[in-house]
Formats: structure tokens, C-alpha cells, sequence
């Protein structure tokens, strides 16, 4: 019998040290409810996922972008200085003259600047400056996903993991059982078809086994792919993931539930609200008088009427120019209109968010406590169910109870075992999102 195949991560358990760790004891973790304290493997893929993982790559060219336009925006403030010439070739047709030809080469600078424009570009940048803002807000919020659903991804590995052996251990059991009813069926001790059900039973389980295995191996590459890591991963035994399952007081460690929350969601309205107010100051600047610096050196070339010679000059030009619009067919009525809409359908938004943020932390937390009923009942069951195996194992050798019988003790155990890892899974998934949504700080 081949060993349960594995995959990624080398997870070094210590048994009782992996879950002292856990409880905040030892060495202890500043996030004794985080999967990667107790798999420390973990640790090192977390934190590279923002410079491994494929899609966060791809996301973060976002950030790159908002801070291009808000250099963009501030631009529009600032001096605009250039340099022009012209190489000319001139080809002239005078009444009563000869044609002639010539070459002149002609030349200018100028520089530009804005000088008041009622604060519409300092309210442009200030929104280029919200959006990038925003953006890395965004990507800051997708890691922070990301990261959870990693671990999550991670734990469902491990149970999936946990779930092969069981199911190997099993099917060692129905081996022996079927090969200890073929002894038995030699001595005329039992029926053929005794002996039909140990081996239905051992090919069920070999059938079980092979598909768990195949399932680890698939989202083990997923794992690797989503997340960027190169190096492989192995799987230890789960004794420290099993004796926490076991030990550890969930009832004492539940959350307390936070005055002051914020989120992303919540964080990027305000943003909204605030690139709207400045969309108003801008609409607001468009039929008002605009001012701007301009100053230019250059040179042209004058004809003299009395004979075939130019004249070139150096002219120097510094003044203010002053625009102003006075009406535009309501397009910056329209425009401030819009803004304002969007600004009061943003403020109203960031009522029903934040609520609904408030909603989801509470059901967030009531959820756990319900799992702490679910983990304390799923422990009772694994010691019912190792009381009857044990006890079947008894009968069984005293050929009291068939073989079939004993081998589904042994299966409800295994299941009773599985549904326990499965229910402090779950805990942890909502333990580890109830952190990402709670402990949220505004920039």
C-alpha cells in the first residue's frame, strides 16, 4: 500500500507545541486563531502573495495607473516650457521680379502657466489624488481577501488531507478484515457470502481513497498556481490539528464585537463623497474669468517691399491672458447637477453600508457561537463513536458480530472525527474573516 500522495508545504508538527502555540502559550502567536500559527509553513506563502500571486500582479497595474493620472491632474498646474523651429525653403514669384529662392530658419520658446482658475485645478488633482487613493485602497482590500481566501483554501487542503487518512486507515482495516474472512472461510468458519461483504467493503474503500487522492493532488495545484509559490509542500500527520480540534475552549476565546467599524466599501464612499464635492467646485469654475501666465521668445522674418531682402526679429512677449466663458448651452449646470446627485446618492449609500457592515459582524460572531454548540457536540460524538469501536473490536475478535458491522463502527468513526475537523474549519474561516472585517483602520 502506497503512502497518501503529498503536496505542498512541509508542516512540522510537535503535537502539544503546535497547540500550545495556539492557546497564546510558549512561544505564542499574535494570531493564536490563524491557521499559519499552528501550519507555520503557511506563513511564507502569505506573505509573498502580493509579489507572487499571478491575479494580485495583474491588479496592482491598477494603482500604477490611478498614480499616472493624478500625475496627469497636477500637471495641469504647473509651467508648460517649450522649444520650436522651422527650417523653411522659400520659393518666391514676384510681379515684374525674377523668381527667387531661399532658405530662413525660424525659432521660438514659450512658457505657459496657470494662475487662477477659482481652485478647479487644485479640485481636479485633489480627485486624481482620491482615485489613486481608492485604488490602493482596493488593492489593499484584495490582498486582505485574498489572504483569507488562502487560508481558507489552505484548511480545506488539510481536511481533504485529514480525510485520506482516515480513509487510509480504513482501508488498511477492510484489507485485514477481508483477508482475516478468507482464513475463516478456510476453516469453514463463515459463508462465501461473508466473504463477498469484506471484499465489497475493501474495494468501496480502495474506490474512496483513489478519488481523495486525486482530489489533493488537483487543488494542491490550484493552491500552487493561485498563489504563486514555487516551492513543493508536503503534508505531515495532523496531530496538532486533531489535538486542537479536541482541546482547545472556543468558548473562551470567541470575539468581543467592536464599537467603531469601517471597511473598504464604507472607505471608498467616502472617497466618492469627497471626488464628487470637488466635481462641483470644478463645474462651479467653468463660467468663471481664468487667468494664465504666457511668455514667449521667437523670432520671424518681415518681407521689404522695395527689394528682395528680409528683415528677421527677436521678439520678447510676457503677459496674462484672461479667458472667460459665458455660457456653455447649461453644460456646467448640467455637470454640477450630476455631481451633486451622485454626492447625496453616495452619502445614502454609506448609511445603508455601514449598517449593513454592522449586520454582518453581528451574524459574523453569532455564527461562531452557534459552532462552539456544533464543535462540543461533534467532540461527544467522536468519544461515542470510539467507545463503539472499541467495543465492536471486542465482539469482533470474539466473533460475536460481522465483519460488516465492525467495519461501519470503524466508518462512523472516522466520519464522526471528519465532521469534527470540518466544524473548527469553519470556525476558523469565520474567525479569520471576522478579523479581515474588523480590524480595518482608515489611512
Amino acid at each position: 500500500m502506497k503512502d497518501f500522495p503529498t503536496v505542498c508545504l512541509c508542516l512540522f508538527f510537535l503535537g502539544g507545541k503546535a497547540f500550545h502555540s495556539l492557546n497564546g502559550e510558549g512561544q505564542g502567536s499574535p494570531y493564536p486563531h490563524k491557521p499559519e500559527a499552528f501550519f507555520p509553513e503557511l506563513a511564507p506563502v502569505l506573505s509573498d502573495l502580493d509579489e507572487k500571486a499571478p491575479y494580485l500582479l495583474e491588479q496592482r497595474e491598477l494603482v500604477r495607473q490611478a498614480g499616472s493620472q493624478r500625475m496627469i491632474a497636477d500637471s495641469s498646474k504647473g509651467f508648460k516650457f517649450g522649444v520650436n523651429t522651422q527650417v523653411q525653403s522659400i520659393h518666391e514669384d514676384r510681379p515684374s521680379q525674377d523668381f527667387h529662392h531661399r532658405y530662413r530658419t525660424l525659432s521660438s520658446v514659450y512658457l505657459t502657466k496657470p494662475l487662477f482658475h477659482w481652485g478647479a485645478l487644485d479640485a481636479a488633482s485633489k480627485v486624481a489624488e482620491l482615485s489613486e487613493k481608492s485604488s490602493k485602497l482596493r488593492h489593499s482590500s484584495l490582498l486582505r481577501s485574498y489572504r483569507t481566501k488562502v487560508r481558507s483554501d489552505y484548511l480545506d487542503m488539510i481536511i481533504l488531507r485529514y480525510e485520506g487518512e482516515l480513509a487510509e486507515v480504513s482501508y488498511g482495516l477492510a484489507l485485514e478484515n477481508e483477508r482475516d474472512l478468507v482464513r475463516r472461510q478456510d476453516l469453514g468458519h463463515v459463508s462465501d457470502l461473508t466473504v463477498y461483504e469484506g471484499t465489497l467493503a475493501r474495494l468501496k474503500q480502495s474506490i474512496k481513497l483513489s478519488e481523495l487522492r486525486r482530489e489533493v493532488y488537483h487543488q494542491s495545484r490550484v493552491f500552487l498556481m493561485e498563489t504563486g509559490y514555487s516551492t513543493k509542500l508536503t503534508f505531515a500527520k495532523t496531530l496538532a490539528f486533531t489535538n486542537f480540534c479536541e482541546n482547545h475552549p472556543f468558548s473562551s476565546s470567541l470575539p468581543v464585537l467592536v464599537s467603531q467599524l469601517s471597511s473598504p466599501e464604507v472607505e471608498n464612499l467616502r472617497n466618492e463623497i469627497e471626488v464628487e464635492t470637488n466635481k462641483i467646485k470644478i463645474a462651479e469654475a467653468d463660467l468663471k474669468p481664468k487667468l494664465n501666465l504666457i511668455g514667449s521668445v521667437y523670432q520671424d522674418q518681415v518681407a521689404l517691399a522695395s527689394n528682395r531682402d528680409t528683415l528677421t526679429r527677436n521678439n520678447l512677449v510676457v503677459g496674462v491672458e484672461a479667458k472667460w466663458n459665458f455660457w456653455d448651452s447649461s453644460l456646467s449646470r448640467g455637470k454640477k447637477e450630476a455631481a451633486r446627485s451622485r454626492k447625496r446618492m453616495n452619502e445614502l449609500s454609506l448609511q445603508r453600508s455601514s449598517a449593513r457592515l454592522r449586520l454582518a459582524i453581528e451574524d459574523l460572531r453569532n455564527q461562531m457561537v452557534g459552532l462552539e454548540g456544533e464543535i462540543n457536540a461533534n467532540r461527544q460524538l467522536v468519544k461515542v463513536a470510539g467507545n463503539r469501536y472499541d467495543k465492536s473490536l471486542i465482539e469482533f475478535r470474539q466473533n460475536r458480530i460481522t465483519p460488516t458491522l465492525h467495519f461501519e463502527s470503524r466508518l462512523t468513526l472516522d466520519e464522526s472525527k471528519l465532521d469534527l475537523a470540518k466544524s473548527v474549519s469553519r470556525y476558523l474561516k469565520l474567525r479569520d474573516l471576522y478579523d479581515e472585517r474588523t480590524t480595518f483602520t482608515r489611512n
